[in-house]
């Protein structure tokens, strides 16, 4: 696979799931609000939202990557 097409792929999947997290946002936020201690406000628990999902992304991007076969 030429290298543009797997970084394109790499851009649109992480697009993908970076759409998808952003339309359920609303939800998580709701859901640690009311399960978590109130000292976490809303824009500390989207900032561990985002720090998941990038982490997450980068490690199976990296993982995907380097266990590819050329």
């Amino acid at each position: 696979m030429p290298r543009k097409l797997a970084i394109f792929i790499i851009w649109l999947v992480g697009f993908g799931i970076g759409f998808g997290a952003y339309l359920l946002f609303p939800n998580i936020t709701n859901w640690f609000q009311t399960n978590m201690p109130q000292f976490l406000d809303a824009s500390i628990i989207g900032a561990l939202i985002a720090g998941i999902i990038g982490s997450i992304i980068s490690t199976i991007t990296i993982m995907t990557w380097a266990n590819r076969n050329t």
